[in-house]
């Protein structure tokens, strides 16, 4: 037997495990460290200063990101609305519109989006003439087309290729005021930090008339131009 073996393993200072003679310097060294890291690992404290900073940029960076993708929804309802409050107008209208009318509809868009500059509106009463009940076969054509900032009027052949899809099913002689709306959308956050970009955003809503059997444009006789 080896006691001196035994008493190393078992009953040494601090230290002496690790080859260090009990007293020397080295030992009394290692065996701080080992009280150090196991007072170390029993604790439960810890410094707020430290756990700032690791956390700090993940919640500015969710905060950030939060308030981006409000705006662009908020920007969104703003656009439906503001087709809405323009649909609406245009279907209780019993008088001939005009091109400064038009215009005042497309102020009022730009106003309720904050769509500036770039916001326009695009006006289509379309009706049914023929196989009105079969919607890949019906034909339909506008009454007339007029647009805000100079953009395209509306064709038969546009209506019939491009908007059969979006357009319900009309009775014919019935009618339907097609308003179109477009705006652009620029983030006030940097896309890089959030993924939300610009964007164009579009709406095109349908309504009738309520007090008049259609919706006419001043100089023109209500039917197709």
């Amino acid at each position: 037997m080896r006691p001196f073996l035994r008493s190393t393993a078992f009953g040494a200072a601090p230290g002496a495990a690790f080859g260090a003679a009990p007293g020397t310097a080295l030992g009394a060294f290692l065996g701080a460290a080992r009280r150090l890291a196991g007072d170390f690992l029993r604790r439960e404290q810890a410094t707020v200063s430290v756990e700032a900073v690791l956390v700090m940029p993940f919640l500015l960076w969710a905060f950030t990101a939060m308030y981006a993708f409000y705006d662009v929804y908020h920007t969104r309802s703003l656009a439906i609305k503001g087709n809405y409050a323009v649909a609406d107008l245009l279907s209780r209208e019993t008088n001939p519109i005009d091109t400064s009318y038009l215009n005042g509809a497309g102020d009022i868009y730009a106003y309720l989006t904050r769509g500036g500059d770039d916001a326009w509106i695009r006006v289509t009463p379309v009706r049914c003439t023929r196989r009105c009940t079969d919607p890949d076969r019906r034909v339909l054509k506008r009454d007339w087309s007029r647009a805000t900032d100079g953009k395209h009027r509306l064709t038969n052949r546009e209506v019939n290729n491009d908007y059969r899809d979006v357009i319900p099913l009309i009775a014919e002689g019935d009618r339907v005021i097609m308003v179109e709306t477009e705006m652009q959308y620029q983030p006030k956050i940097n896309p890089v930090l959030t993924g939300v970009g610009a964007r164009t955003i579009r709406d095109i809503t349908m309504t009738r008339p309520r007090f008049a059997p259609q919706l006419c444009w001043t100089g023109l006789s209500c039917a197709n131009e």
